[in-house]
């Protein structure tokens, strides 16, 4: 079942559009990279050059600018990424502001490939009604994809693995499939 449908699926894309296109800027480079890393093993076996930089050297055009870009902003702010591959399998790109996203380490095993965090506050402020959009199951791997769902921290949201009472988020996953 989608999160929303109709004028109110239409107002919450319109709200969320702006604020998720950094996320996706980084979910498309991530996931860029998720492709080019799927070689890292068969060029472990062929290479001894560092095999994340044979996949990377592997890219063209576009993927592999993506990737690039994405390098400068984690070098510049390393503190950024956030490892979550023990609680949910995956990788937090935290900016500190109004939107992160998680990048599955292993898309082929779930449809939850990228996961992207949206305070709801700022949406909220503009009109949006929470109780129009379904609850996150606290299972990880539960999620549709393409469709919007709230957090209202409270209990564990599961691709962090703890409560995070902070502020209340809309969550979307994304299949890459």
């Amino acid at each position: 079942m989608r999160a929303c449908s109709g004028k109110s699926a239409g107002r919450v894309g319109a709200m969320v559009g702006g604020l998720a296109l950094a996320a996706l800027v980084a979910g498309w480079t991530v996931a860029a990279l998720a492709t080019g890393l799927a070689a890292t093993a068969r060029a472990e076996e062929t290479s001894s050059e560092d095999p994340v930089v044979a996949a990377v050297k592997k890219l063209t055009g576009p993927a592999r600018e993506e990737v690039l870009a994405f390098a400068r902003l984690m070098a510049i702010r390393p503190s950024m990424a956030i490892d979550f591959s023990k609680t949910s399998g995956e990788y937090c790109l935290d900016t500190g502001g109004h939107v992160m996203a998680h990048f599955s380490i292993k898309p082929d095993q779930t449809s939850e490939d990228i996961v992207f965090f949206v305070d709801a506050a700022p949406l909220v402020a503009k009109g949006l009604k929470l109780d129009q959009v379904p609850a996150l199951d606290p299972g990880l791997g539960k999620m549709q994809p393409n469709t919007w769902y709230r957090y209202e921290g409270k209990g564990t949201e599961p691709h962090h693995g703890r409560e995070m009472s902070s502020r209340t988020w809309l969550l979307l996953s994304v299949d890459v499939k």
